[in-house]
């Protein structure tokens, strides 16, 4: 009776971990498209994670892995920055939960290194997808709505679903160096044809759009790529310089946008430097650097717990007016800061910083022995790390949900599973 018992309830986990692997693949596949299908995913991805009983593999994951334990970390300092700086707004403590946390202690818990191609193909598969549309929207074929998606850019600026053009041209950069090196990796020629094709379009995309991020982040982690890649061999190294100063020597001259936005940055710098005019594009980027000795210099501000994850913006807002003035375009920002690490530490300080670098730090450095996913690994952190040098990552929904799926790969892969098993 025990022994009936006992492969029923087999059974009965086994079939939700595979209803959960499923799911797991479609929001693999969604995460391009609008963050309402990822957060309705996650909620029903929650109730079969806990049915499934992959939730017990949490306390091994905490206990075998630096990453897990960091992020874990990590979430335990946010809440103690909130108790110490009370509040009535959780709007960033509640998308930190529901866009990044949840989806690693889910995907982190519920895949094997197995699974772990079947996730990259699927989230390629939701690019591809994302890319043909981008290009309808681009020669008008589709315009307001699609499969009763609302479109979000238009003909000048081909922006599916995404929030805008920095988080969809983020996603693309990341997809060409996924392609780039499985066109090297794959055996069949076919493939081969099919991932130089699809790299080639989809950069061509990438320079149909306004995004300056995305571009900067494929520019920036290619040469990093090269470095790591090709350092003992200068004719790859020469190689892929000449090809990537074509690429973008091409983009300046036949993209209207490439052109238009790169002249545009050029003038904004020099509006700061000449005139300390921070009211454009870049200029409110570079104003997070700025404000950094008032952020430190703030009455709110504790050196160790900053001045409170959920309290940041409203006080940064402040910092902005009293110094830029309100009839200035920071009065819309609503106190976001165009920089991952400066909002970090203006919102959770110097120990908050820390363990975040720690993490970032771990993620970098951790031993993944496959070559194509330690390739992936650093194409990913490279994209998302740069990125974060001119937006926020955990003010990007779309942002989290990635970098969530791919920080539960580099967990997977680099757990120890020692003979120690977890009683199911």
């Amino acid at each position: 009776m025990i022994s009936s018992f006992s492969l029923k309830y087999e059974k009965f986990t086994s079939f939700f971990q595979i209803i959960l692997f499923l799911s797991i693949l479609l929001f693999c596949f969604f995460v391009s498209f609008n963050p309402s299908i990822g957060k309705e995913l996650l909620n029903n991805m929650f109730y079969i994670w806990l049915l499934s009983l992959n939730f017990k593999k949490l306390y091994f994951n905490f206990k075998n892995n630096k990453i897990f334990f960091l992020i874990i970390l990590f979430f335990i300092w946010i809440i103690f920055s909130i108790l110490m700086t009370p509040t009535t707004n959780y709007y960033n403590f509640d998308n930190f939960i529901k866009y990044f946390l949840l989806p690693i202690l889910i995907i982190s818990t519920s895949i094997k290194v197995e699974h772990i191609k079947y996730l990259l193909s699927s989230f390629l598969l939701g690019m591809f997808i994302n890319e043909l549309i981008s290009y309808g929207i681009y020669f008008e074929f589709i315009k307001d709505k699609f499969l009763g998606f609302d479109i979000v850019g238009h003909k000048s600026n081909p922006v599916p679903f995404l929030t805008s053009h920095i988080e969809y041209t983020l996603f693309l950069s990341l997809s060409i160096l996924m392609s780039l090196f499985g066109i090297f990796k794959v055996n069949n020629k076919i493939l081969k044809v099919i991932l130089l094709v699809f790299s080639i379009t989809m950069i061509t995309n990438l320079f149909l759009t306004i995004g300056r991020t995305g571009q900067f982040t494929l520019f920036i982690t290619s040469l990093f790529l090269v470095g790591i890649y090709f350092r003992r061999n200068w004719k790859y190294i020469v190689f892929s310089l000449i090809t990537l100063g074509c690429i973008f020597i091409l983009a300046f001259n036949f993209s209207s946008n490439v052109n238009t936005r790169l002249t545009q940055g050029y003038s904004d710098i020099k509006k700061v430097i000449k005139e300390k005019d921070y009211n454009t594009s870049w200029g409110i980027r570079l104003s997070s650097y700025i404000i950094i000795p008032d952020i430190i210099k703030n009455e709110e501000f504790n050196v160790f717990f900053g001045m409170g994850y959920c309290e940041v913006d409203k006080i940064i807002q402040k910092i902005h007016i009293d110094k830029f003035g309100k009839d200035s375009s920071f009065s819309g920002t609503f106190g976001h800061l165009h920089n991952t690490y400066i909002t970090i530490f203006a919102g959770l300080g110097f120990v908050g910083l820390f363990i975040f670098l720690m993490l970032w730090y771990y993620l970098f450095t951790i031993k993944i022995d496959d070559y194509y996913l330690n390739y992936i690994r650093y194409s990913f952190l490279f994209v998302v790390t740069f990125g974060g040098l001119s937006s926020n990552l955990f003010w990007q929904r779309e942002v989290m949900l990635l970098s969530a799926i791919f920080i539960s790969i580099i967990i997977c892969l680099t757990t120890k599973n020692d003979k120690e098993e977890i009683n199911a």
